[in-house]
């Protein structure tokens, strides 16, 4: 699966200042961060029968020390289409080693997990400084 995670964990407890002001802070921003790259994914997604665009979801943990979220499409042939197939397939970026059959062209790579990720990236630091700004001041 192709998925993209954020993780948060604080370094000390600081008494009760992480848990209570920060941590809310950063599973907000991390939830805000993890919807926003998936609206883009979607956005991004070939569309045939829309079942990939409609696969792509947002897993948030919190495990209390840790705050995890992973975006990403749940379907077995999702990183044909990131990646392509074949011969085509071998000249994108996320392709693997080979070896390619000479007699079946494949399909060209229709990226959409990495575009979203490159175009959300500078959004990102945007929410997370937000959102810490705001319960620190």
């Amino acid at each position: 699966m192709i998925s993209v995670s954020a993780r948060f964990t604080p370094r000390s407890a600081a008494g009760q200042f992480v848990p209570v002001v920060i941590s809310p802070a950063v599973l907000a921003a991390v939830k805000a961060t993890c919807e926003e790259l998936q609206q883009t994914a979607q956005e991004y997604c070939p569309v045939d029968t829309g079942d990939l665009r409609d696969s792509i979801t947002v897993e948030i943990n919190d495990s209390g020390t840790t705050i995890t979220g992973k975006v990403g499409p749940h379907m077995p042939y999702a990183d044909y289409v990131e990646f392509g197939t074949g011969q085509r397939g071998a000249e994108s970026a996320g392709a693997g080693p080979g070896p390619y059959r000479a007699d079946w062209p494949g399909m060209p790579a229709q990226p959409y997990m990495r575009p979203a990720l490159d175009e959300t990236r500078p959004k990102v630091l945007e929410i997370f400084k937000g959102n810490i700004s705001e319960v620190l001041s």
